[in-house]
């Protein structure tokens, strides 16, 4: 989802959640990375995921999407697969 095509704030929820994810998703393949703010960004995107579902918000197109679908809505268990330990 682009933010030009953000036309409602479902829409607009959906494109937040999939920013917060690539953040999340950058932290997490950085060989050093502050702990605090990895786990504060983990937590606001497992937030908006779980407000997407409860708002019955349309995953397609998103990030979000393989989150729910591979990985049960856990954020935490998606972003391990880019961790660098």
């Amino acid at each position: 989802m682009r933010k030009y095509d953000v036309t409602c704030s479902h829409e607009a929820l959906a494109y937040i959640t999939d920013c917060n994810l690539a953040t999340v998703c950058d932290l997490a393949g950085k060989k050093s990375r502050p702990k605090y703010e990895y786990e504060r960004q983990k937590a606001i995107a497992q937030q908006a995921i779980d407000w997407m579902r409860a708002f019955g918000v349309d995953f397609s197109g998103t990030r979000a999407k393989d989150v729910v679908e591979q990985f049960g809505g856990s954020v935490a268990a998606w972003a391990a697969q880019w961790e660098r330990r």
